[in-house]
């Protein structure tokens, strides 16, 4: 066999099989491309939504089907269920617009909650801000959304009382 068919044919082989693993790579790429648009639209539609709450609970509470301590209730219901402080323990402030001070704000917060205490308006709408922020910021921790959630039952309620 000549010496330029030994040469050519390790060379073929390595090339078609590096064309074979770029060929794989770029269908994974693509499939990801895929997965992430889909998580992207669920992450709006999820922002679409919660961004109701507060109208819902406020009109809920107006129309009197719902006490505002039913509703300190369901928010205690759900920080007691949730590992909401290991989630708070991770969150990092970033220079914009997550400062250290809004994570502790947010950390007292939900201590306050946990304990069944009441935030004033402009504290639901701070707990609220906050926690939108964060959804932002941490899309894919499910602790997020619900802190995102309490915040929206929060404000809905406090809005309503305050027009009472």
């Amino acid at each position: 066999m000549p010496t330029w068919i030994q040469l050519v044919t390790p060379v073929v082989t390595i090339a078609g099989f590096g064309v074979w693993i770029l060929h794989t790579l770029w269908r994974l790429e693509t499939q990801l491309q895929h997965i992430d648009v889909r998580l992207c639209t669920v992450e709006f539609q999820n922002r679409a939504l919660l961004k109701a709450v507060p109208q819902i609970i406020s009109s809920l509470i107006t129309a009197h089907a719902m006490t505002v301590e039913q509703g300190t209730q369901v928010i205690t219901t759900a920080l007691d269920t949730a590992p909401i402080p290991d989630f708070l323990r991770n969150i990092k402030p970033t220079v914009n617009p997550l400062s250290q001070a809004d994570v502790n704000q947010l950390q007292s917060y939900v201590a306050r909650l946990k304990l069944g205490q009441a935030l004033t308006v402009s504290e639901a709408q701070d707990f609220y801000r906050i926690s939108d922020i964060i959804t932002r910021e941490y899309p894919n921790n499910e602790g997020s959304w619900l802190l995102f959630l309490i915040g929206g039952i929060l404000l809905g309620a406090m809005i309503a009382s305050a027009n009472k």
